[in-house]
């Protein structure tokens, strides 16, 4: 699989993640799909601690599907990223391989 990536929620009592891995550069709109599904599987409390990371996360997406996606072939590192910023309570997300959040 040439495109591979996830999103992992992390805190003190909880860890869960949805990945992708794949032939083909992830859409912007699978890329959500995939976060929405995350959000929903919370508990409405962890849910809550991180609403604003991720709605970053969705921000952070629908800015990279406008500027041509993330290809971190040229960048030599898998990108991670964490909203909110070193927060124990965040969503991370990465882009281990290849592209990630191209237009449909």
């Amino acid at each position: 699989m040439n495109h591979r990536g996830r999103f992992q929620v992390q805190g003190k009592n909880l860890e869960d993640s949805n990945s992708w891995a794949q032939d083909v550069p992830l859409l912007a709109i699978t890329g959500i799909e995939l976060l929405n599904n995350l959000h929903e599987r919370l508990r409405s409390s962890d849910a809550s601690i991180r609403s604003k990371g991720f709605a970053k996360c969705r921000r952070f997406i629908a800015a990279a599907r406008e500027n041509g996606g993330v290809n971190i072939s040229g960048m030599g590192k898998p990108l991670i990223k964490s909203f909110p910023k070193n927060f124990t309570e965040r969503l991370d997300l990465e882009v281990h391989l290849g592209i990630a959040f191209i237009k449909e």
